[in-house]
């Protein structure tokens, strides 16, 4: 006997297993889909099977916002696509502040104006001001999320180095609440942040903070080393991490570095006399476990020192990196280059974050803006409410199936 409809269950596996963009069409088929596909558990559900399959590199050059897959062949134009962010005018540069689970946070202005914004399917929410009272130099922030508390966060900080002081302030925004509030920073008064963007690994924001130290008592100069600042964003405190040992013993010789998360692994990139060099963390806090993973002749590429970025490992463990702000180049192990192209207009500033395609918006969170995604009710089709049925059972599976 024939039946009219799928099976619920059959219907949510088949839908689970599509790509992002496929669903921004799918909303309009029927409400009983509209409801599913914008729901957060299938949201949640979707990121877990589609996170190992659909990375890609997010690039914002003045003044194009672009998207490519970087395990395709960097000159394949067909994985390329270009984006914009809703409420922004067309052209306006961003500022990559941080990704995760899809969602990427960007600032217009280098201390306000943030969004939080879902690149593939278009979802954005405008941050309110962070208020700073400091009127400081420098600025400095991280995104990301707490599994803990199942709330995405950004933290945002401004100095001003007053020798020998250092005044700070800190604010620290929870999606979840939707609300600012200051936050004690645990930063030393002789540091200061090297870079602006703070690097998400497991868990984990990370700065490398430059040292300073006084001269003969009275100048003050920058030490012949670093330290790498840590924000847990479950306990929302500091603490430090150190550096590999290798890189200290010898760091005169190094005219600049730079941390990452590379291929899932926070990693540290020294800028030599003659090439640049690769170093993770294979073992997350285990200072013993940095390990030279690669190393990159300046010859084998034009390119100024500082230029060449590395800002992605494929699936078949080669890089990628920017070079110049204008060029994409992939490499081997070996520190070969293997392609080489240029990608983007003549722009010297150029910001690049890993994202996931997800259906994961930023207002499936409440606030007190009421932007919270609401849930089917039970005047919604029953059908909808009979598959969330089986996709919490299914996230309940898998919970279950993870611990073990």
């Amino acid at each position: 006997m024939s039946t009219k409809y799928l099976p619920e269950n059959v219907v949510v596996e088949i839908l689970l297993r599509l790509p992002v963009k496929s669903f921004v069409r799918f909303r309009c088929v029927s409400k009983r889909w509209r409801f599913l596909i914008s729901d957060p558990r299938f949201a949640k559900s979707q990121f877990r099977q589609a996170s190992e399959r659909s990375q890609r590199l997010l690039i914002s050059s003045r003044p194009e916002i672009l998207s490519l897959d970087c395990n395709a062949p960097l000159g394949d134009s067909s994985t390329l696509r270009e984006h914009v962010v809703p409420s922004l005018r067309r052209g306006r540069h961003v500022s990559i502040v941080g990704s995760c689970n899809g969602l990427v946070c960007v600032a217009v202005h280098r201390h306000k104006g943030f969004r939080i914004w879902n690149p593939s399917t278009g979802d954005v929410r405008k941050l309110p001001d962070p208020k700073f009272s400091l009127r400081g130099e420098d600025y400095w922030h991280g995104f990301g999320y707490d599994p803990s508390t199942d709330d995405y966060k950004l933290l945002v900080a401004t100095s001003l180095f007053l020798p020998p002081y250092l005044e700070s302030e800190g604010k620290l925004f929870s999606l979840k609440i939707n609300s600012w509030k200051t936050i004690l920073l645990g930063v030393d008064a002789s540091t200061e942040a090297k870079e602006s963007t703070g690097i998400l690994c497991n868990g984990y924001l990370h700065w490398q903070l430059q040292l300073w130290e006084k001269l003969d008592g009275k100048l003050w100069v920058p030490e012949l080393r670093d330290q790498i600042c840590v924000f847990d964003l479950a306990e929302e405190k500091f603490h430090e991490m150190l550096m590999p040992v290798e890189v200290e013993d010898r760091y005169k010789g190094i005219f600049f570095c730079t941390l990452r998360n590379l291929g899932g692994c926070l990693s540290f990139i020294s800028y030599n006399r003659t090439h640049i060099e690769l170093w993770r963390m294979m073992d997350y806090g285990v200072r013993e476990s940095w390990a030279p993973t690669l190393k990159i002749a300046y010859f084998h590429v034009r390119m100024s020192r500082h230029n060449l970025a590395p800002v992605c490992i494929s699936r078949d463990g080669q890089v990628v990196a920017i070079n110049d702000g204008k060029e994409l180049l992939r490499c081997n192990s070996e520190g070969e280059i293997l392609e080489h192209v240029r990608a983007f207009s003549d722009s010297r500033k150029c910001e690049a974050a890993i994202f996931v395609e997800s259906l994961i918006s930023p207002n499936h969170f409440s606030g007190d803006d009421g932007q919270g995604q609401r849930l089917p009710s039970d005047e919604d089709d029953d059908n909808c409410t009979q598959m969330l049925v089986h996709l919490d059972n299914e996230m309940q599976n898998g919970d279950a199936s993870e611990s073990r």
